[in-house]
């Protein structure tokens, strides 16, 4: 079975979801950048992240913190976000089963694949850090997935971007290759992937076996 992130390995989100974040921590007083903020935050859960920003800041958040940042993230990727390059026709080639499994919220999967016109393929096949205790980087997540759809550990091939979804997939026995869209490659491979992928039309032949 193919298990696939869906932030920055499904749909191109990441760079909207990174860019509001970090004007919104500017406007709080906080000096970061987008790619800091990226290697900081990308792979943790929501609730993490806050955890993160809070420590940053010393104080608590904003009350409407959360609130607007939502706001300001739907109304972004309404406007902007679109499928990872390839990701489509990969799909279309792909004759084992697949899924998606994600740090983020059910709702904001179900937002991000509408916009880009993916959910469909994905419905009934969606995991979230919600149907679990503890999301990346432990390996519940993963786990979860494998046993609702009745696939042994053993036989599921793990797509992550980040460090944290690859401790994840490792810590749960399964194979994962890094998709480079985001971090570094020496930081995928230094967190333990078996592999990377530059491009999604590389997805097909890395299922079946042939690369």
């Amino acid at each position: 079975m193919l298990i696939l992130d869906c932030d920055g390995v499904v749909v191109d989100s990441e760079p909207i979801t990174i860019r509001v974040l970090t004007e919104m921590l500017n406007q709080l007083g906080v000096r970061i950048d987008a790619e800091e903020a990226a290697h900081r935050f990308t792979g943790h859960t929501f609730a993490r992240t806050l955890d993160l920003i809070v420590a940053m800041l010393g104080a608590p958040l904003p009350q409407n913190f959360v609130s607007e940042y939502r706001t300001r993230t739907y109304a972004a990727m309404e406007l902007e976000l679109k499928p990872v390059e390839g990701i489509a026709g990969a799909l279309d080639s792909i004759r084992v089963p697949y899924c998606i499994a994600s740090n983020g919220p059910h709702e904001k999967m179900r937002k991000t694949l509408t916009i880009t016109s993916l959910l469909s393929r994905f419905e009934g096949r969606m995991f979230s850090s919600a149907d679990v205790s503890r999301g990346k980087p432990f390996p519940d997540l993963f786990l979860f997935a494998a046993r609702h759809l009745d696939v042994s550990a053993a036989a599921c091939l793990v797509i992550e971007d980040s460090a944290s979804g690859i401790a994840a997939a490792l810590a749960a026995g399964m194979l994962v290759y890094g998709y480079a869209g985001s971090e570094a490659e020496e930081r995928l491979l230094a967190a333990g992937a078996h592999g990377i992928l530059r491009h999604m039309s590389e997805l097909p032949a890395l299922v079946t076996g042939d690369h």
